[in-house]
């Protein structure tokens, strides 16, 4: 009997104790409303202004995800820097245990860029820098449309000179803020104000990030084909030192996953001259056509950047075939004065396309220019360690003259790493 009662408390001790968490796992798994939030977004005070370092901080027992404009965290607590001042809008979404979401935004009001953002020296050089419509692009159209995944206005455009607001200026600069302004040829000048996201890429890395602008916009600033009123948000295509190059799809829209028709802007520093490369191009074609083909040894390979040539893992020519087959031994490359370029494979078969060389483009301390390639691309020209291998069609020169062309290219999500090709002139 005693043995009886005994187990019957058990029993009844054990239903108490395993009720006990599915009551805690209740109160995690509530669902707070927007009101319910403990989150905050404050501005770091420097000098006695609000900068633009903000600190993110999340106290409510839910998943975090913050938009604050110029990126996204999912960190209960962190820093981030934000490119604008004014009354920014932090977004903040919350995730409760039993799956549901909540969002609130959170306004900061930011006096003064006072710390660095990375890429804004792109934009701005020195503090201040004005950028102009490239008058020098090959196919000449600055404006125009091409496919998304293009880098420039591929289908279609008008010339140099034959659009609206053609011949105006764009500024951006570090005034207490990060300001745009566009001036007009006749002195009109229109302000507002800048900000970017790098982080957002778009179609495998074709856009570098995007460029939102607010109270003034970019000069003719209009979808080719749908005129959807004035652009002010636009994928960055290029950002570099002595390139802009911007682009949106049809309708003024900078989503995700864009495909289809997109509408470029091409933009080249204020002032900018190209740089002279007839020496190069005379080396690679002979002056006239001149054929290319592995090198000695191994010639193919990744190794640090910086380097002359590969280090890490190598290739001979035969070793190539392994990898891209038919562009291994007795592949070659014709290059010809005109800007043509023939990649003949080792099995009788041949793709044409064009190159274009950028002395004026260059890494210091490493490489003396640039080789870029369209429609093809040198012999075992890929990324093997890149999501999906991409072909190549950007390549460093490291090294060219009448005895030797040494190539190589950095993937931009793997930084640390190069690849390098060498080649040596058909006798």
């Amino acid at each position: 009997m005693k043995k009886s009662i005994i187990l019957s408390i058990l029993m009844s001790a054990a239903l108490i104790f395993a009720c006990s968490p599915i009551e805690e796992r209740d109160e995690m798994t509530g669902h707070l409303t927007a009101e319910e939030l403990q989150v905050t977004a404050t501005p770091v005070v420097v000098n006695g202004v609000n900068s633009n370092k903000i600190i993110l901080e999340n106290h409510s027992p839910v998943l975090s995800s913050w938009n604050y404009g110029t990126g996204t965290t999912s960190k209960a607590y962190d820093e981030v820097l934000v490119t604008s001042t004014g009354d920014i809008v932090i977004t903040f979404t919350g995730r409760n245990g039993d799956g549901t979401t909540i969002t609130k935004d959170l306004h900061v009001n930011v006096e003064s860029i006072v710390f660095e953002v990375t890429g804004m020296d792109l934009f701005i050089g020195d503090g201040s820098k004005t950028w102009v419509f490239d008058a020098f692009t090959d196919n000449n159209h600055p404006y125009g449309i091409g496919g998304v995944g293009d880098k420039f206005a591929s289908w279609w455009g008008p010339e140099y000179g034959d659009f609206s607001e053609w011949d105006a200026k764009i500024t951006f600069a570090l005034d207490g803020g990060a300001i745009f302004t566009k001036t007009l040829a006749d002195g009109t000048e229109q302000k507002g104000t800048f900000s970017f996201d790098l982080s957002k890429t778009a179609a495998g890395g074709w856009s570098q990030g995007i460029l939102s602008l607010k109270g003034a916009t970019i000069p003719n600033a209009y979808s080719i084909n749908n005129k959807a009123g004035e652009a002010y948000d636009f994928y960055i295509v290029t950002l570099a030192d002595d390139q802009l190059i911007l682009a949106n799809v049809t309708g003024n829209g900078v989503p995700t996953d864009p495909s289809g028709e997109a509408n470029f802007w091409m933009f080249r520093p204020e002032g900018f001259t190209l740089a002279d490369n007839s020496e190069q191009i005379a080396i690679l074609s002979g002056g006239s056509e001149r054929t290319w083909g592995w090198g000695k040894g191994n010639v193919w390979g990744n190794g640090g950047p910086g380097s002359k040539g590969p280090g890490w893992w190598m290739l001979d020519s035969d070793g190539v075939d392994g990898q891209k087959p038919g562009e291994g031994t007795g592949a070659s490359m014709v290059f010809t004065s005109d800007g043509k370029l023939t990649l003949n494979l080792n099995d009788g078969t041949s793709i044409a396309g064009t190159y274009k060389v950028n002395m004026g483009k260059t890494v210091e301390g490493w490489t003396i220019g640039l080789l870029t390639t369209e429609d093809v691309y040198v012999p075992c020209g890929f990324s093997p360690n890149a999501p999906d291998k991409p072909r190549v069609y950007e390549y460093h020169i490291v090294i060219l003259d009448e005895t030797q062309m040494v190539l190589a290219h950095v993937y931009p999500d793997n930084p640390d790493e190069a690849w390098y090709w060498i080649f040596t002139p058909s006798e």
